[in-house]
């Protein structure tokens, strides 16, 4: 079987799992009342919730044409928001959260006459980089007030140090890796290359590229500091669009407050779940499985039907962000096969 036809039914697969396991959570915690909570929150609170996805996505472009010009690409902002859509949508609907779409949106306005490929892969990764450490912001300011909190369970403490220490863990060795430039990835793949002589020289290859685009990461903790505290700051205001999610949904649909521990329990855990259960397109049915776990821990007085309508609420406005990617993604498409050559949309 061909390698793409076997992609294709991959999807497929993901797909129907996903659809099958919704339908098992709506069935069990029962689609009228998950209705009725999404018709509680109003014409106000739709618009909140729409307002939240929207701003997000405004910000994490914004923070991206902030690292592109500081690296000196120039390019029309509709381009950029063409790709971070694309890009957006493919990691979005493959079953693989955090990963797929980066290179394709690196791809989108990559151009010689510009800037070197690597320089360009080298912003996205800044980009994604500079997201995990707004992440882990939120998650310790949050974290230390849950830790000391004395209405926090022991067990929920412990939980929740487990995720921070995880998460955490992984941003620093990033960050002593670029900001260092330790150049562990590139060395790792040479490493492997004398292990395995058969890969050595593709591997070889690849770790050169792969240094390349090392050096010039590194260039965002050093020449181009302000440039990149600038996006961060950018970046930091996209996640608390993220962060704040669950307190605009329940404020307009249930008037239930969320306390600050509690929003980042829900941050951490969430962040957690999606790495491990995003395993169907746009985490379909795992992801509201897994959340109704995680209410039941942080918020046990918010009702599951409550729960899946607002997983099912935030998934149905980030969907209008994954058709628009898709759009623009195939219009590129379609522009490349009759031209021969990609135009600018």
């Amino acid at each position: 079987m061909k390698r793409p036809l076997r992609n294709g039914l991959r999807y497929a697969l993901s797909g129907l799992v996903g659809a099958g396991a919704l339908s098992g959570v709506l069935y069990f915690v029962g689609w009228r009342q998950t209705i009725s909570h999404v018709h509680s929150l109003g014409a106000g609170g739709i618009i909140a919730v729409l307002g939240s996805v929207a701003l997000a996505m405004a910000a994490w472009i914004v923070c991206w044409w902030i690292i592109l010009l500081t690296y000196g690409i120039h390019l029309p902002i509709r381009k950029i928001v063409g790709a971070r859509l694309s890009g957006y949508a493919i990691s979005y609907i493959t079953p693989s959260l955090y990963f797929g779409g980066e290179p394709v949106r690196a791809f989108m306005v990559a151009d010689r006459e510009l800037a070197p490929a690597t320089r360009v892969f080298a912003t996205v990764i800044v980009e994604r980089f500079l997201g995990g450490l707004s992440m882990i912001v939120f998650i310790l300011v949050g974290g230390f007030q849950a830790i000391i909190s004395p209405a926090i369970p022991l067990s929920e403490k412990r939980l929740l140090m487990a995720g921070i220490g995880f998460i955490t863990f992984w941003i620093i060795v990033g960050l002593l890796n670029f900001a260092w430039n330790l150049k562990w990835i590139s060395r790792g793949l040479n490493g492997i290359g004398r292990i395995i002589r058969r890969w050595g020289d593709p591997l070889a290859r690849a770790a050169a590229k792969v240094a390349e685009t090392e050096d010039e990461v590194h260039l965002a903790f050093t020449r181009y500091r302000r440039g990149t505290l600038a996006a961060f700051a950018v970046q930091t205001l996209a996640t608390f669009f993220v962060y704040v999610r669950p307190a605009v949904f329940f404020h307009f649909s249930s008037g239930i407050s969320l306390t600050f521990p509690q929003l980042s329990l829900l941050f951490t855990l969430n962040i957690l779940l999606s790495s491990f259960l995003w395993i169907t397109p746009g985490g379909l049915g795992t992801g509201e499985a897994g959340m109704i776990g995680i209410f039941r821990l942080v918020a046990p007085s918010i009702p599951v039907q409550g729960v899946v309508a607002y997983s099912l609420m935030f998934k149905g406005a980030e969907s209008i962000l994954v058709v628009a990617g898709i759009v623009y993604l195939a219009q590129r498409g379609l522009s490349y096969l009759r031209g021969g050559k990609e135009t600018e949309c």
